[in-house]
């Protein structure tokens, strides 16, 4: 049992600058999010998902993940996941703009498909709840190989539990018990339509036991219990203890992309009552509470972030499209 008179933080052994780090990391996630929105209704990102509201739930599992050496297979919401591994807001907004200095894929792939080749962060698909099957892969590779020590992450939304491409994939690692951890970061909708149209149990987590794992329900915009899950589940993926599906319980704050409306199928009071739990006040009024920052050491990271990407968003603008001669590279096997 955790004693109440001991600082989460302190259980978990994270220090203060950890936190420090992360608090500023789920601000410039929020800022690259507030300026894709305004570069989308300029013409200049064509397309956008954000992360707005997700942050607490992808810094607290990146905290668990080895980068540079577990892979991940990412959802397109998980651009704050991506900062925490070690992506910038350069890489981000490059991706968006579609600009030659994309690490993705040097401008050349539809945004929310993050990748590095150096943070064993791997692309996913477009279709929706097949990337799971990608982890189950490399995970599988890790065991013909003999590698240990290792585990594969994957992240998705409750929709893409809904998918046969997702049962397959948990089916094999369950039944190979393969050290990979799935994370469902559970946010209500599947673009318009409620989980309970789409999801037939109140909890995506209770379906692990089909499939012979843990099932882990945490609150999703809690990064303390977030971490405390993703790091025993990667861990016991790590030592042989076969796969986890982990349920991050959070909400999206904007809509599901530019191209959406949710007023349509959800109320301002909803979308207001989750905005009184963003994980970034969150983490703020944690740190506060502890003594661990003062709010003016709060308004300066929020000044830094801001002020990172609005360099960001200028070097990105500035930067070259990719040159027309490199529009058949990487295809057909060059």
């Amino acid at each position: 049992m955790t004693d109440p008179t001991i600082a989460r933080h302190t259980q978990l052994g994270l220090t203060h600058d950890q936190l420090t780090r992360a608090l500023y990391g789920m601000m410039l996630s929020r800022a690259v999010d507030d300026r894709l929105w305004l570069l989308s209704r300029q013409g200049k990102a064509h397309f956008v998902i954000t992360a707005a509201g997700h942050e607490a739930a992808q810094f607290g599992c990146a905290w668990a993940i080895n980068a540079g050496h577990d892979y991940v297979v990412p959802y397109y919401r998980d651009m704050a996941l991506s900062l925490a591994l070690g992506q910038s807001a350069l890489d981000l907004l490059s991706h968006a703009l579609g600009k030659q200095g994309d690490p993705a894929s040097g401008g050349r792939q539809m945004y929310g498909h993050f990748s590095s080749r150096r943070l064993r962060i791997v692309s996913g698909s477009s279709s929706v709840g097949s990337h799971p099957i990608h982890a189950v892969g490399l995970a599988l590779a890790f065991r013909a190989k003999g590698e240990t020590d290792i585990a594969a992450i994957t992240f998705f939304g409750e929709g893409a539990t809904a998918e046969g491409a997702w049962h397959e994939a948990i089916n094999v690692a369950g039944i190979h018990q393969l050290p990979v951890v799935f994370v469902c970061e559970n946010n209500q909708y599947a673009i318009s339509v409620h989980q309970s149209k789409e999801v037939p149990v109140p909890d995506v987590a209770t379906k692990a036991a089909g499939y012979g794992m843990p099932g882990v329900i945490v609150d999703g915009n809690d990064i303390f219990a977030v971490y405390a899950a993703a790091r025993e589940a990667m861990q016991r993926a790590r030592t042989g203890g076969g796969p986890t599906l982990l349920e991050c319980k959070t909400y999206r704050l904007r809509p599901h992309s530019n191209a959406d409306n949710d007023m349509k199928y959800r109320t301002a009071e909803e979308v207001e009552s989750w905005r009184q739990r963003d994980p970034i006040r969150r983490l703020s009024a944690y740190l506060l509470e502890h003594g661990l920052s003062t709010e003016a050491d709060i308004t300066t990271l929020q000044t830094h972030a801001q002020a990172e990407v609005d360099q960001a968003t200028q070097l990105a603008d500035q930067a070259p499209f990719p040159s027309p001669s490199t529009l058949f590279d990487h295809l057909y096997g060059e």
